[in-house]
């Protein structure tokens, strides 16, 4: 239950956890932890959640820069209350998870990352790049390595921080953007996954359904575009087997599959991800 912004900010976040376990559905949730107190946080294991994710974006005081208005202190606090509360309540979940966002400015602390981690207790990290630029600097950011030289050192880097990791029993995965751009291949599950939105709508992934008005720009390769959101229904309207198998949803992911899409897929970062 995540998509744009702050998931414990809903104020029906606790009744939809309540209906999702009731229906047999397993649950996972991210947060940036400001608004989470140790009442939550035992709310939360004692009704089932299986998976937390805490977003990050540094080892350090550039975490509170990069992700403005989070504290790095409270975040690792929250962690050693779910720890506890899991504890309390004799369960191992909710799975704790750290969501790392590695940006080209903070690549010097790559090689500290894991023994940060092992530190945490955490059950697993992703480390991903901006895969979503809303002005130029941001774009700079999100592409870690330029040329064949940059990707080549990058690359070893990354591979000796996995066998570090290995080494420590830590599971981390990277989700980095690929520099070459040579192929498309979404990393997001648009074949067995959707996004239902706020309003009800239905899209195929979270990128395809970001809150805005009016015209709304984003990056990719350098060019500043227009984007769209895309949505094939509404579950207040129509069922959600209704809308899966309608003409123009289906035509969609046979299009996909092949890696012919609507521009703003194929202009999309999340399509050019190095999965390691």
């Amino acid at each position: 239950m995540q998509g744009w912004g702050e998931p414990f900010l809903h104020p029906k976040f606790f009744e939809m956890l309540k209906s999702a376990k009731k229906a047999g559905c397993m649950v996972g949730t991210t947060t940036n932890a400001t608004v989470l107190t140790e009442n939550r946080i035992e709310a939360l294991v004692g009704q089932g959640l299986d998976v937390i994710g805490f977003s990050l974006a540094g080892i350090d005081a550039k975490n509170d820069i990069i992700r403005k208005g989070t504290s790095l202190k409270k975040t690792l606090d929250c962690i050693k209350h779910f720890q506890k509360a899991r504890a309390k309540f004799k369960t191992n979940t909710p799975k704790i998870h750290i969501a790392y966002l590695l940006t080209r400015s903070g690549l010097n602390d790559l090689e500290k990352i894991p023994a940060f981690i092992a530190d945490t207790g955490v059950d697993q990290t992703v480390i991903s790049s901006l895969s979503l630029a809303v002005n130029r600097d941001m774009e700079t950011e999100s592409i870690l390595a330029v040329g064949d030289g940059e990707i080549q050192e990058l690359h070893s880097r990354l591979s000796e921080i996995r066998k570090e990791a290995c080494g420590k029993r830590l599971e981390i995965h990277f989700h980095i953007v690929s520099p070459a751009m040579e192929n498309f291949c979404c990393s997001e599950n648009v074949d067995r996954a959707v996004v239902v939105g706020s309003d009800g709508s239905i899209s195929p992934c979270v990128f395809a359904q970001i809150p805005m008005t009016g015209e709304n720009y984003y990056y990719f390769n350098g060019q500043k575009r227009i984007h769209r959101n895309l949505s094939y229904g509404n579950i207040q309207t129509a069922s959600l087997n209704k809308i899966w198998h309608q003409q123009g949803y289906q035509q969609f992911l046979r299009s996909h599959r092949k890696g012919f899409v609507p521009g703003t897929c194929s202009s999309c970062y999340k399509a050019f991800i190095t999965n390691f």
